[in-house]
Parts: structure tokens; C-alpha cells; sequence
């Protein structure tokens, strides 16, 4: 079992707006990385976020909503929040909201690698560059909770590389997530028909 912890309560500073609601081929972005987490098997979906309409645009039966008091201190509150909230799970599954053209098929490949008992940490490679979105077995559910500033769990994999075991994903568009106007419409016109 895992659980899949979206990382939505960003404040989309370097974009100079929300860009979780920016659409995309008609919906907003973050609409995109929902409804294909919600496709998989998954022992629980969390949200976190600060902004109600990303709660509103994204709202569904299956997903339990955490609000982040603390989000201005950075990704690291996000993190906690998602750790703190799940429950009887083996392991959580961060993705960021701003991820649109994830796929199923990444999603159960890093799942089956942690099923398959491949690494405590189950991470994707693109084009050699480790991406998103990353599986921590729970044994690291203390380093998690320990976590700092505005980095998810990049310094455990650093230092814990013999735990992580890497997935190279064949299309590195499938790691793009958007951080700037350009990324926006890089990944608009891939999606946009």
C-alpha cells in the first residue's frame, strides 16, 4: 500500500501566478496530475494545498484534502503535512502539482519497483536527471519529518544513494514540470490540441 501525496501548496513565485490553475488543453494543470494519480492504485490520496481553489478545481470524493498553515516556510511543510496525515501505508509517493504530462505508466513503474522490494527509495531518472515523482518506504518516515526549508526529500537521497533505486524513463517530456512562463508554454503546446 502507498500513498500518493500531491505537493499543491506551492506559491508559484518564479511564474508570478497560480499555475496550478493555468489550463492546459482545457483544464487546470493541476486537474492533470489529479486525475491521473486518482487512475491508479493508490491506499490513499492526499492534497496539500493553501489556496482554496486548488482545493474547489480538484475536488474529489477520493482525495483527502490537508490544508498547510506553514506554507510560506517552504516545500519541506508540505512534505510533513502529507507524512503526518497518511496512514497504514508502506510507503509515500510525492508528486508535484505542477507535473502535467506524468503518465499511468511511469506512475506503475515506480510503484512495481517498490513492490518489488527493488529499493527503499524508488526514484525516476530523465535522461540521466532524477525527477519526480519520488516513493520513500515508511522506515523514513523520520528524516521525512525532519525536513527542512523548501526541498522535499533530495538531501535523504543524496545521502542515502545505496537506498535508491533508480528508474530511467524513456520520454523526458513525462518529467517536465512547469516553473516559468516558458515551461508553460513548452508543455501547453505538447498537450493543447
Amino acid at each position: 500500500m502507498v500513498t500518493a501525496i500531491i505537493l499543491g501548496a506551492g506559491f508559484s513565485r518564479r511564474f508570478g501566478k497560480e499555475k496550478l490553475l493555468m489550463e492546459i488543453d482545457n483544464k487546470p494543470i493541476i486537474c492533470h496530475v489529479t486525475d491521473i494519480i486518482a487512475s491508479c492504485d493508490f491506499h490513499n490520496i492526499i492534497m496539500i494545498y493553501q489556496n482554496e481553489e486548488i482545493k474547489r478545481v480538484t475536488s474529489r470524493a477520493n482525495i483527502q484534502y490537508v490544508y498547510n498553515p506553514n506554507a510560506d516556510r517552504g516545500m519541506s511543510t508540505s512534505v510533513i503535512c502529507g507524512v503526518n496525515n497518511s496512514i497504514e501505508t508502506n510507503g509515500y509517493m510525492f508528486f508535484n502539482g505542477d507535473q502535467p504530462l506524468i503518465s499511468k505508466e511511469i506512475i506503475n513503474k515506480l510503484l512495481n519497483a517498490f513492490y518489488d522490494n527493488k529499493g527503499s527509495i524508488i526514484a525516476p531518472t530523465y535522461n540521466g536527471i532524477r525527477g519526480n515523482p519520488v516513493i520513500f518506504h515508511t522506515k523514513w518516515k523520520n528524516e521525512l519529518l525532519n525536513v527542512t526549508g523548501d526541498v522535499g526529500g533530495r538531501n535523504i537521497i543524496k545521502e542515502n544513494t545505496q537506498e535508491v533505486f533508480f528508474i530511467e524513463m524513456n520520454k523526458a517530456k513525462y518529467g517536465m514540470d512547469i516553473d516559468t512562463w516558458e515551461d508553460y508554454i513548452i508543455v501547453k503546446e505538447m498537450l493543447d490540441k
